[in-house]
């Protein structure tokens, strides 16, 4: 089965004048970015399934909830510089996941359930403590994919033997 051309996210931001609301303009938007001094996410931003990108970049987060994996539409996660010691293992959840940014955080290990991501095509570990084979692994060619098959060998129970379906 060919995969489609993973098309990287633009932030394009656009608002509707107050005629267009008056008239009964309906908005569509698949991207939420949140960005600044922010420590804490509000849960009910997990609430929103329909999103495809959502980027809380630059930020003072620490930890990211476990409800993420509610957004099941995800193509692209951009975590990049905050001060994240962990990720949750329901990452691995988002099957839809393309593009996964963790650069520069404090991550020291990375959950194996990471390993279920068969459609990460980007995915930047730079400026974290991580093993020096998970850094090598992902800026290597096709690093994403490689490094999810290492995820991949270590998780137990029901993926044990998927690899070898995915190579």
């Amino acid at each position: 089965m060919p995969k489609e051309k993973y098309e990287k996210p633009g932030r394009q931001h656009s608002l509707m004048s107050a005629a267009d609301v008056a008239s009964g303009k309906q908005s569509t938007w698949y991207s939420i970015e949140i960005t600044g001094s922010v420590r804490n996410i509000c849960p009910q931003l997990f609430h929103f399934q329909h999103i495809t990108s959502l980027f809380l970049n630059g930020n003072h987060l620490v930890q990211i909830p476990p409800e993420v994996c509610h957004l099941i539409h995800l193509n692209c996660l951009d975590l990049s510089f905050n001060k994240l010691r962990s990720i949750p293992a329901e990452l691995g959840d988002l099957s839809e996941l393309r593009e996964l940014l963790l650069n520069s955080n404090q991550l020291r290990t990375l959950p194996y359930e990471l390993g279920k991501l068969f459609q990460l095509e980007i995915l930047d570990l730079g400026g974290n403590p991580l093993p020096t084979d998970y850094l090598n692994t992902s800026h290597s060619g096709n690093g994403a994919q490689k490094l999810v098959h290492l995820l991949l060998d270590h998780l137990p129970g029901e993926y044990s033997c998927t690899r070898m379906f995915f190579e």
